[in-house]
């Protein structure tokens, strides 16, 4: 290789460790443009003072993911001036620096997906997906402009290590015993710097974590812009994800509020009815035109089956989800406890907690529970919390076997696991609780070619997978009609979460963004026809809605509410979207600190759909009800999360 740069042996080292801590902190730059719309629109300026606030995070990082190559550059002794141990440390140095920025690269259009920088529970549940190899190099297609950088970026580590041409001797004036001496302090001195930087502080105190970087900024969202994702990862390898307890209220106060503990409500019982959950992946409300939450929008006909079974359901035009991501949507449903943010409860350290879910409650009625998720076993912990919540048996896509029907990405295609829930059902005891997670309207996005082939309304693919899905659902339910078991059986139809893949768009904003379908239809008409307009309701609502349509005869601890409860009864719905707690009512829409000590804004959400234009003038009462009702949810639910107090069984 031809040197293009010679350097004593100290000097180069400095100069080989501060340009991977340069690219680190000027990495921000990138991911607070590509994200403007998550993170916030910042001025130049302001972005600088974030950029600084998180320096002390990216030296943390840089300062861990280097400490083995400091170390052996630092170290006193004669042998570290060789050339083939230098050629060793280089390598070294490619290796730690490519492992700190090629996450935080990846991560630029990633964090569109999970909402936050990447964690390492993230990390190991993607990782788990035998196919995710294959899933990753598919998004090439999408993301060819970050394959192309991760090249680049290793390529130009290399040279960085290998293409300054370190003199071996650093001091040759000074003597063999002066010579070690100075070898000695640096080494002393660059241990005790690393250090630091990876405590981030001097003196006494814990060290650094990911909640220090609320200093310094004025949303929470802008927390996501001073953190960076190695710093993020390192941070949560111990795996021990707890929420802080939040204390607002009394006990009597609390219970004034808001209360979890739901009574035996025999009188919604439905004659022991079938229940079977539908839930679509990436089942925005937008796509549903009855359901869609943009006054006045194109009328888009790409669900047309969901549209009409709409027209004959018990529907929420305002239902949310708690977060941006399946498990998120998938545990709120079927367990009942919202997991906002970076927590995932089966890697938690509440995996374990007790839980009055619906499965595990109905079962103890005499139903038979299964649930069909055309997934692979263990893909992003989705089968381990459906066991969690109670089903006897989840159906995955080694269950199912055949690998013809393999979409190639993520699983079993749709329509053929509607055949095979449907065929399966049939032979299940009656009653049962039924769940089924649908797949393909997901990125990378593609439609089988042999089945239902065309014609499709849509001209690009993302839509068609939307259209595909309707036609899936549609044959569920042309072959379920069929089944002596179809009209005594209650559906429930929810999207787990909003749709992700139309930046820049009014549907990517932070009121009409976590909007999901939400509808109730039995097809023997037991519930009639209603749009719950004034409802605001978010997926955790849905297992006390099934324990009441169910008639459970016991007491039970829920922290959502019966959505076909008290009409009078006012009811808003909590989300954790782009960095912030968010609270949605009939009136406004509030956003929150994560601590939910301060309001940072109050909108209206029928002029503001992305919440940018904060309200001067607004009904205090409704935002003091708004807010106590949030604060009262939240202390609740980090009380009973860290005391184990989510089942009423003792």
């Amino acid at each position: 290789m031809k040197y293009s740069l010679r350097l004593p042996y100290y000097p180069a080292t400095l100069l080989q460790l501060f340009v991977p801590l340069l690219l680190l902190w000027s990495s921000r730059f990138f991911f607070a443009s590509y994200n403007s719309d998550m993170v916030g629109e910042l001025s130049l300026t302001r972005l600088l003072q974030l950029s600084f606030a998180g320096l002390k995070f990216d030296l943390c990082a840089w300062a861990w993911f280097n400490s083995l190559f400091i170390l052996t550059r630092f170290l006193p002794f004669e042998f570290t001036r060789k050339r083939g141990y230098l050629t060793m440390t280089g390598i070294v140095f490619v290796i730690c620096n490519s492992f700190m920025l090629l996450p935080a690269l990846a991560d630029i259009p990633f964090f569109r997906f999970n909402g936050t920088h990447l964690r390492w529970q993230a990390l190991t549940t993607i990782w788990s997906d035998p196919e995710m190899g294959r899933i990753i190099l598919s998004f090439a297609k999408d993301y060819w402009w970050s394959f192309l950088l991760a090249i680049l970026l290793i390529a130009f580590l290399t040279f960085i290590a290998f293409g300054i041409k370190i003199t071996v001797a650093p001091y040759p004036t000074l003597s063999h015993k002066k010579s070690l001496i100075l070898r000695i302090v640096i080494f002393i001195i660059s241990a005790g710097a690393t250090f630091l930087c990876i405590r981030g502080h001097a003196g006494p105190g814990r060290p650094l974590s990911i909640g220090d970087a609320v200093w310094g900024t004025s949303e929470a969202s802008q927390m996501n812009v001073v953190l960076n994702t190695p710093f993020c990862i390192i941070r949560s390898l111990k795996n021990d994800f707890r929420i802080e307890e939040m204390s607002f209220f009394t006990n009597e106060e609390l219970n004034r509020i808001r209360s979890s503990v739901h009574k035996a409500d025999p009188g919604t019982r439905l004659n022991k009815k079938n229940i079977m959950v539908i839930t679509i992946e990436s089942g925005s409300a937008i796509w549903v035109d009855g359901l869609n939450p943009v006054k006045g929008d194109t009328v888009r006909q790409l669900m047309p089956f969901l549209d009409s079974i709409a027209s004959k359901s018990v529907v929420f035009p305002n239902a949310f989800t708690t977060g941006i991501r399946s498990i998120e949507g998938i545990t709120s449903i079927f367990t009942g406890v919202p997991t906002f943010g970076d927590m995932i409860l089966m890697t938690s350290p509440y995996y374990a907690n007790k839980i009055d879910a619906p499965a595990t409650l109905l079962k103890e009625m005499g139903y038979a529970t299964r649930f069909y998720f055309g997934g692979n076993r263990g893909s992003f912990n989705i089968d381990q919390t459906l066991n969690v919540a109670g089903f006897d048996k989840v159906i995955t896509r080694e269950d199912y076997g055949l690998n013809r029907d393999f979409d190639g990405q993520w699983g079993v295609w749709d329509h053929k696991m509607a055949e095979y829930a449907v065929e399966d059902i049939s032979r299940l005891p009656q009653p049962f609780f039924a769940g089924w997670f649908t797949l393909n309207p997901h990125g990378p996005y593609g439609v089988p070619s042999d089945w239902n082939p065309g014609p499709y309304r849509a001209s690009d693919e993302m839509r068609r997978t939307v259209e595909y899905e309707d036609r899936a659902i549609r044959e569920f339910f042309r072959l379920a009609e069929k089944e002596p078991w179809f009209r005594n059986t209650i559906f429930i139809i929810v999207g787990d979460h909003g749709f992700r893949d139309l930046k820049g768009t009014v549907y990517d904003s932070r009121f009409v963004l976590p909007h999901v379908i939400m509808m109730i239809f039995t097809p023997d008409g037991s519930l009639k026809p209603e749009r719950m307009e004034s409802k605001f309701v978010t997926q955790f609502d849905v297992p006390s809605t099934i324990l009441s349509l169910a008639g459970y005869p016991d007491e039970y601890i829920g922290l959502g509410n019966n959505m076909l409860g008290d009409d009078d009864e006012k009811s808003y719905a909590i989300m954790f979207i782009k960095g912030a707690y968010q609270v949605c009512g009939p009136e406004y829409a509030l956003r929150f600190s994560q601590d939910m000590k301060k309001i940072e804004g109050v909108y209206d959400w029928k002029t503001d759909y992305d919440m940018t234009r904060p309200l001067r003038n607004y009904d205090i009462s409704e935002v003091e009800a708004m807010t106590n009702w949030a604060r009262a949810f939240m202390q609740d639910y980090t009380l009973r999360l860290n005391r184990n107090q989510l089942s009423a069984k003792k």
